[in-house]
């Protein structure tokens, strides 16, 4: 701990929609990532982990079926997935190369159009388009809620040992870079949102809070929310360091 040590930088703005009526999220991304690593790179691996739901050769579903214990889990699972990825890095279209594990298809190869040298930064950008199972091992829809884990293209780690271009696994745990996040959530009016960081919406806290504080007061009553605003949607913004 008193070695002093590199550590990439990243910095996130994402915006996303939510269409509750086909399970479908739609988003753009673009990530800042700063190499301050002594090496230069010529790629970076990234997690699109909504794959891992896409079909029963992923790593995911090949630890849960060879699993006696979890397999039950896969009695109402449905099938997840992300597409429409389109990389540019610094407005360059980015070639793109699959993992050598045909089980890994969660994980992505990014070539950078030019070598990202030490203390170098490069804005690399894609749409992509989520299609969320019905809900097991974190993520997907269940009755009128989503819970929704892993949902955006992510690079992996690189540290001193390397990359570290892991698959999604339900027994398992995630190695991730640190970063600063700017993210726009658009949901329909109705829903209650919780995620990461600090909403930056006051009008919805404030309804938030004098919601919870009625709900919390009489525990054995319905919880109940009731949108003051009329719009068929809302958008959210939250910041997370």
């Amino acid at each position: 701990a008193q070695t002093g040590y590199w550590q990439q930088k990243l910095y996130y703005t994402i915006d996303v929609s939510l269409n509750d009526k086909d399970k479908i999220l739609t988003g753009n991304e673009t990530v800042i990532y700063k190499n301050n690593s002594p090496e230069t790179l010529d790629y970076i691996w990234f997690h699109i982990w909504p794959n891992a739901y896409k079909n029963e050769s992923t790593a995911l579903y090949q630890q849960i079926k060879n699993d006696a214990s979890r397999k039950k889990k896969l009695e109402t699972s449905s099938w997840g997935s992300i597409d429409g990825l389109s990389f540019t890095v610094n407005g360059k279209a980015a070639a793109t190369e699959p993992h050598s594990n045909p089980s890994y298809i969660d994980i992505i190869k990014v070539k950078l159009p030019q070598p990202l040298k030490p203390g170098d930064s490069a804005s690399i950008s894609t749409p992509f388009t989520v299609k969320l199972p019905a809900y097991f091992s974190r993520s997907g829809f269940a009755d009128d809620e989503f819970m929704i884990c892993q949902w955006y293209p992510k690079p992996a780690v690189y540290d001193k040992t390397g990359w570290h271009e892991m698959p999604y696994l339900d027994m398992g745990e995630f190695y991730s870079e640190y970063a600063d996040y700017k993210v726009n959530i658009t949901v329909p009016s109705a829903y209650v949102v919780a995620a990461t960081g600090e909403m930056k919406n006051a009008d919805e806290l404030a309804q938030y809070k004098e919601v919870g504080a009625k709900n919390t007061a009489d525990r054995n009553a319905r919880n109940q929310y009731q949108p003051k605003d009329k719009a068929a949607v809302k958008t959210l913004n939250y910041t997370a360091s």
